[in-house]
């Protein structure tokens, strides 16, 4: 079966709020995803597989220089196919095509073969201070 790619793809938020809630293993919430997008993000890439939605990550930017992955998400049924791979190269095409100058992703290092080999990221320093 063929998946279908999208940049800026329609969704309903119960899509995304089973997706989030499987890939992240917690319980569905109710969050409005739509609203949330189209207020902060750049953008995001949907990827659909004969319409089931089964591959999402969204692009917040700043307004400015830097865009951001986040939420990145495929179903464990799903994985190890090449979406998520095609998923962040979706996004990375769309962000060289704005003036956007940098691409950031944070990840858990079991994913830094993924992030650092598979999609082309180089490894920075950074900080992080938790506030919950």
């Amino acid at each position: 079966m063929e998946n279908m790619t999208e940049w800026r793809g329609a969704f309903k938020n119960a899509e995304i709020n089973a997706l989030h809630a499987e890939c992240f293993e917690h319980q569905p919430l109710d969050n409005d995803w739509w609203s949330q997008v189209n207020r902060f993000s750049l953008g995001w890439v949907c990827v659909r597989r004969s319409g089931k939605l089964i591959g999402f990550v969204n692009v917040a930017w700043d307004g400015g220089a830097h865009a951001f992955i986040l939420d990145a998400m495929v179903p464990p049924a799903f994985q190890r196919q090449g979406i998520a791979k095609s998923l962040i190269a979706e996004a990375v095409a769309r962000v060289k095509q704005t003036s956007c100058e940098w691409l950031h992703v944070d990840f858990e290092p079991h994913l830094r073969p993924f992030y650092l080999g598979a999609c082309g990221f180089q490894p920075t320093d950074a900080g992080l201070i938790p506030t919950k």
